[in-house]
């Protein structure tokens, strides 16, 4: 639905998921004219797994209404490529699940509910930036003109392309996730601990599985790096074929989806003139435990700051929005993504030190994380020497294959 459309906003937001829903609704929210602009028809399918943290609970204004809480989550229970498994559970909440086209359609209202314009089922057919500003060409035929124009289209969206910032992933920076929602009667539901997340690092190269408990069905998925993720389909059976006899519940019959997601940490441009990347369109995706939705949420806030600046002082250019959006954003959480890269590393070089760690620690590491009690830049202190030290002890002492090979 469209109300009271006209030629020309502040703000474009291309997109209506969690990045750029709260984009849409701070800038509405700070008094600048505009329109949020969805592809799809909400509310709309989206592969994720639906788990949405505490800290990024937290972040919404307005409390989540219990219809879109599918299950209550203390915590996780990580296995190893042997099965051996370890629980790390809070007293607390420490984030939900949920159903993400009900999430979405909730936080797109309450964009709407701040004034911002809406117009859904018409996607980007093509853009153009001139000193004039932006001019946004849709399906329909539309013309939008803006000020600047917010990229929350995703990780295969148009915005990165058709502003110059980015062609193409490299292969090395971004991962591939496979994700099936299941539904599962009451007797087998019964057989699954449903405030835990389950996350199984089970020879899936730079990730890992997992089941995420829902009301009446299950999130079941896989995601790692695209470079190393040879026959994904076959890897994402096969993990389906193992929780099925580990849970002795059926779950071979299925359809899944797949989505690029590209991994946090790495340098990447994320701004051109009158243009700003958030969310998976710029890359903000946890590379360790693969949450997006906190980094969506943030940068969307963060963008919309920016724009209010860039739009008072009616400066728009590239500089502008490096120094009032790309500077926030390092500063909140993108060097912590740097960190959480690092620790993928050393993690899946030396997962058996890593997961006896957890063993012998408090086991709040990674509940800490998702309530937002910690960081990684605060984590690193105490993990990172213990894996480099492993790391060390490996090239001291190596293998019988690794002497073999020399």
């Amino acid at each position: 639905m469209v109300i009271n459309l006209k030629d020309q906003f502040d703000v474009i937001a291309i997109g209506a998921g969690p990045a750029g829903s709260t984009a849409a609704k701070n800038c509405a929210d700070h008094d600048l004219e505009t329109v949020l602009i969805e592809k799809q028809s909400i509310p709309r399918i989206k592969t994720c797994g639906g788990g949405v943290s505490l800290k990024a609970l937290k972040l919404i204004k307005s409390e989540v209404p219990d219809r879109l809480i599918e299950q209550k989550v203390r915590g996780f229970r990580l296995f190893s490529p042997s099965f051996d498994s370890v629980d790390l559970v809070s007293n607390e909440i420490i984030g939900i699940s949920t159903k993400r086209d009900k999430f979405d359609e909730f936080l797109t209202r309450l964009s709407i509910e701040s004034g911002c314009k809406f117009i859904q089922s018409d996607g980007v057919t093509d853009l153009s930036i001139d000193k004039e500003g932006v001019l946004c060409k849709l399906d329909s035929g539309k013309t939008i003109k803006g000020s600047i124009i917010i990229g929350a289209d995703g990780a295969n969206g148009v915005i990165a392309k058709k502003a110059g910032i980015r062609q193409k992933w490299a292969n090395n920076e971004v991962g591939l996730c496979l994700e099936s929602d299941i539904s599962l009667s009451k007797e087998d539901m019964g057989k699954l601990n449903l405030d835990i997340f389950e996350l199984y690092f089970i020879n899936i190269p730079f990730g890992y599985g997992w089941l995420f408990p829902k009301k009446s069905s299950i999130s079941i998925g896989i995601g790692g790096g695209l470079a190393y993720l040879n026959k994904a389909q076959n890897i994402f059976e096969g993990f389906c074929n193992i929780v099925s006899k580990l849970k002795n519940i059926n779950l071979k019959e299925h359809k899944f989806r797949a989505q690029l997601a590209p991994a946090g940490g790495f340098n990447r441009k994320i701004v051109a003139d009158k243009t700003i990347l958030v969310g998976d369109a710029a890359g903000f995706i946890d590379p360790f435990s693969g949450e997006g939705i906190y980094y969506a949420i943030r940068s969307g806030q963060i963008a919309a700051n920016a724009c209010k600046k860039a739009i008072d002082k009616k400066e728009t250019s590239r500089a502008f929005l490096e120094k009032n959006y790309v500077k926030a954003c390092n500063e909140d959480f993108i060097k912590d993504l740097k960190v959480a890269l690092r620790i993928t590393g050393l993690v899946h070089n030396h997962f058996d030190t890593f997961f006896n760690t957890l063993k012998k620690s408090s086991g709040t590491s990674m509940t800490d994380l998702a309530s937002g009690a910690t960081n990684y830049r605060t984590l690193q202190k105490s993990l990172i020497p213990k894996l480099a030290f492993s790391a060390l002890g490996s090239k001291l002492h190596p293998t019988k294959d690794e002497d073999k090979n020399r």
